[in-house]
């Protein structure tokens, strides 16, 4: 069941910042702003905003450390289902972690490789998609953050988000004073850089 003070979805423009569903596979509908569904269920709109099941419903998490079933898909339109954390602040980036990667520490904090993924078995760092496609440039300092997703006919959406963590600051240092942030919208503090911040 769709929650919220009303059925009534509140049309928003994606210039002013849709905030995506909690789900990398998906991001919500700008028709129904501020609406959310109950777990393993996806948010969709067709004329009126109901929820789905979610495609990898028949999958269960069991480790307490990575609790929320979630799903993307590549650029081939494969769905791959997996157990994670929950997003950052309640914000999913295009393409999560591997838990693979992730748990064992593995990051790609340069401009030219942000996106951690895993290929063959092995944690690679890869080229921002939107960068490589030419699409979706964030410059507007409201909406800096270059996020995407992949949907189930492999179609690469890019769009820009508002900053994951805006009172996040980086003045411990002289060495790293510029706010980055992952694909998953975790902030950490990096040294200056004329390329833009993903």
């Amino acid at each position: 069941m769709v929650k919220g003070a009303a059925l009534q979805a509140v049309r928003v423009c994606l210039c002013l910042g849709i905030l995506a569903t909690a789900f990398a596979g998906m991001r919500q509908p700008e028709e129904c702003a501020g609406l959310t569904c109950s777990e393993n269920r996806i948010l969709k709109y067709n004329g009126t905003c109901h929820c789905e099941l979610n495609p990898c419903h028949q999958r269960h998490c069991t480790d307490a450390n990575y609790p929320v079933l979630d799903f993307e898909y590549d650029h081939r339109g494969n769905i791959n289902c997996f157990c994670t954390k929950p997003c950052p602040h309640n914000l999913c980036g295009g393409q999560r972690k591997p838990v693979e990667c992730a748990s064992k520490g593995f990051s790609c904090p340069s401009d030219e490789h942000p996106i951690l993924m895993l290929e063959e078995g092995q944690c690679v760092c890869k080229s921002h998609p939107c960068q490589v496609a030419r699409k979706a440039r964030c410059d507007n300092p409201a909406l800096p953050w270059n996020d995407y997703h992949y949907d189930s006919t492999g179609h690469l959406d890019c769009f820009c988000r508002q900053h994951p963590c805006p009172n996040f600051a980086c003045n411990a240092t002289s060495a790293t004073p510029v706010v980055k942030w992952d694909q998953e919208g975790n902030c950490f503090c990096a040294p200056p850089s004329s390329k833009q911040e993903l």
